[in-house]
Formats: C-alpha cells, structure tokens, sequence
C-alpha cells in the first residue's frame, strides 16, 4: 500500500483539502461511489453529492456544500482526488490485477 494521499479540489473557485477518511466516512462512500459508475444521470448527481458532501464536511459542516456554487467540470475533476485519498482507485487497480 502507498502512503495516505492529501491532495485538494477546488469547487466555487475555492480549493478544499481532501484528508483521508474515517471509517464511518468510507462506510458511507462506498455506496455512493458504486451508484455514481453509471454515471451522473440516473441519481448520479445525488451520488456525486453525497461523495463531495462527505469529503468536505469537515470543512463545509453537514450541508454546506448545497450553498456553494461551482460547475459541472469542477465537480468531474473533484470526484477522481476523493477516490483516490480514500484508497478506492489504488483498490479497483488491486482487484484488476486480482491481487
């Protein structure tokens, strides 16, 4: 495994650092990362919401991140560093590979 990822995103033209999770915080974006692989149409949106909602409540407090304006191509490239800080890409390489 590699070492914890910090890294930031930026929504509204602000930039928010994304830490690592605790587990509760994992417990609950799993499920919205396995809703939001069909993309954001069909509840997409909602499971983009509820993965930048989770990430950013420490910093936005629980419905903060309803009050921000940003842009659909800031939230397409914020998804990916969630992903990544929480260790769900480094484990879909891991499952690919069958380790």
């Amino acid at each position: 495994m590699t070492a914890p990822s910090f890294d930031t995103i930026t929504l509204g033209g602000v930039s928010y650092p994304v830490t690592p999770f605790t587990f509760d915080q994992l417990r609950r974006l799993l499920p919205a990362f396995a809703q939001l692989q069909d993309g954001l149409a069909d509840g997409g949106l909602d499971a983009a919401y509820a993965i930048l909602s989770i990430a950013l409540e420490e910093h936005l407090g629980t419905n903060g991140l309803a009050q921000l304006r940003m842009t659909m191509p800031e939230i397409l490239l914020a998804i990916p560093v969630v992903a990544q800080v929480s260790g769900l890409t480094e484990l879909g390489e891991m499952l690919k590979a069958g380790r």
